[in-house]
């Protein structure tokens, strides 16, 4: 005999995944009741990233959105001579893929194993019209993204490498205890090339940087990729 739920109405596919989300509560879906993440989910697709593979590239048409529920990406825009630089570091329950072109702007490339909610634009921009306290949540997100740009151009034109590398731990410090996750030590999932071209240094100055925190006991090294922060304070704004 094959036993039914009697509480599962026909026709309505069963939201687990949303619901169960360990980012919800930071990402744009956290403004949204129980009830209604179901016909969010339903819009939702999982795709998987390995290390160093790309969700898009800058040029390619804008058909989705997306949202980190694991691992991290970087974003970078190429100039026409094909020179690189890293715009940005994204991590879980941030967004990504919105653009006031049929383009995306930048491309974004995984630094570890990653799983992201793929949205079709088109859909979801209809989604939108129906809860518009979502669409809301975005732009406060993109709001938030631009304030980030603008510390970082203040970053690099009024602050040390020193400086500039310690905000930079700072910051990464942050979104982990936003994450609710361990934020001391930190976990840098990018190479310190990455990290250099990030923050406009050579990976020379990186080094001597990392050094001199070290040697002032600013900072201590566990491993190769994780970093204790002696000195938690933000001291750069």
């Amino acid at each position: 005999m094959i036993r039914t739920n009697s509480n599962i109405v026909p026709g309505l596919k069963k939201c687990n995944k949303c619901i169960h989300c360990s980012v919800r509560m930071i990402a744009f879906c956290g403004v949204m009741e129980h009830q209604e993440l179901n016909k969010l989910e339903v819009l939702s697709r999982d795709k998987f990233l390995e290390k160093n593979e790309h969700a898009f590239f800058q040029g390619d048409k804008v058909t989705n959105y997306y949202n980190i529920r694991k691992g991290s990406l970087k974003i970078y825009k190429l100039s026409k001579d094909g020179r690189k630089q890293i715009i940005g570091f994204l991590f879980p329950g941030d967004f990504m893929g919105m653009s006031h072109e049929d383009s995306f702007s930048y491309s974004a490339e995984s630094l570890e194993k990653t799983m992201l909610c793929k949205f079709n634009k088109v859909a979801l921009e209809s989604f939108f019209i129906k809860f518009p306290e979502v669409e809301n949540k975005i732009l406060n997100l993109v709001n938030y993204e631009l304030s980030a740009a603008q510390d970082q151009i203040f970053l690099l034109g009024k602050c040390s490498a020193k400086e500039r590398l310690l905000q930079f731990f700072h910051n990464i410090s942050k979104q982990r205890e936003k994450l609710g996750w361990v934020e001391n030590p930190i976990h840098l999932p990018m190479p310190r090339s990455d990290i250099a071209n990030f923050l406009g240094l050579t990976i020379e100055t990186i080094s001597r940087s990392l050094s001199e925190l070290k040697s002032n006991n600013i900072i201590k090294m566990v491993g190769t990729n994780d970093i204790f922060l002696n000195v938690k304070e933000d001291f750069v704004y």
